[in-house]
């Protein structure tokens, strides 16, 4: 197998109309060309780019056909497809209007398939104004049916809510909420990693004894969450390259740009588990899911 390069961002939280997130000192827009330009000036030639989720904040859908236009000339000048997943942030129903042209998909989930290897770009946002992920019985049931029809071939999967760790119990309010069930339905099947977002630093850890996971600092923001109730926000830019090589994959960080002064403060009340979760009661379509894109 040829060695297969990815570079992963998220969170580029690009302000649309509005005004950005935090007290940002470089607009959000500019960071995520200085992504795309470092990745001309370093060569580094990446056979796919994925942006994990939190496109935009408060985006409309001319927001996002717009955000469309432009990545898709930037994946014309790097030669690389860029494949997008939608974060808290992100307006499910203006980006299917406006990226997608396809106004009542309940979620995007999607499969796409490089050099004999399996990827799945997951969809764990949640309902509006939740900050927490979550996989519907829906998706998890497609997701499910997909493994199985290829459980040789090695899966790789992103999404933009990470999965409970220990080191990370005191960001639980914003983790992926339904670990347990994404988790039994990957047991057993040939995962070679799982790559995250969100959380706006990087963390690495193992979850079911076995399978990676990483996920990759903001592309907007760095947050200090040492205080669990207290978070400290700076200006900063950073992306990761996944080299796989033989079904194994390596990571390395690309900071860009880290501001010192503190420009936001978080106040954290609860740092569980959200305590009101749906059930994932059985699908009446179950594995149907949405058409593979």
């Amino acid at each position: 197998m040829n060695k297969f390069t990815i570079v992963h961002l998220s969170d580029p939280q690009l302000a649309a109309a509005a005004e950005p997130q935090y007290n940002q000192q470089l607009p959000p827009a500019t960071k995520l060309q200085r992504i795309f330009d470092d990745i001309v000036a370093h060569d580094l030639q990446p056979d796919l780019i994925v942006i994990g989720g939190d496109l935009l904040t408060g985006g409309t859908s001319r927001d996002y056909a717009q955000l469309r236009t432009y990545l898709t000339a930037q994946s014309e000048r790097l030669q690389a497809p860029i494949q997008v997943i939608l974060g808290d942030q992100d307006d499910r129903e203006a980006f299917n209007q406006g990226y997608l042209g396809e106004p009542h998909q309940p979620y995007y989930a999607y499969k796409q398939v490089y050099q004999n290897m399996d990827f799945y770009f997951l969809d764990s946002k949640w309902e509006p104004n939740k900050e927490a992920g979550w996989l519907d019985r829906e998706q998890l049931d497609w997701l499910n049916k997909n493994l199985h029809l290829a459980p040789r071939r090695r899966a790789f999967l992103f999404l933009h809510h990470p999965l409970d760790a220990p080191a990370l119990q005191g960001m639980r309010y914003a983790l992926l909420q339904n670990n347990r069930e994404l988790l039994a339905i990957l047991h057993g099947h040939n995962i070679g990693g799982i790559f995250a977002g969100h959380l706006h630093f990087g963390a690495n850890y193992l979850v079911d004894s076995t399978i990676p996971v990483t996920t990759v600092a903001s592309a907007s923001t760095y947050i200090d969450c040492q205080d669990p109730h207290r978070h400290e926000v700076h200006d900063a830019t950073s992306y990761n390259v996944i080299t796989i090589q033989r079904g194994m994959a390596s990571i390395t960080n690309h900071p860009l740009y880290l501001g010192q002064p503190v420009i936001d403060t978080i106040e954290i009340n609860n740092t569980g588990f959200a305590k009101h979760r749906p059930r994932l009661t059985p699908s009446r379509r179950a594995g149907n899911g949405l058409p593979l894109i």
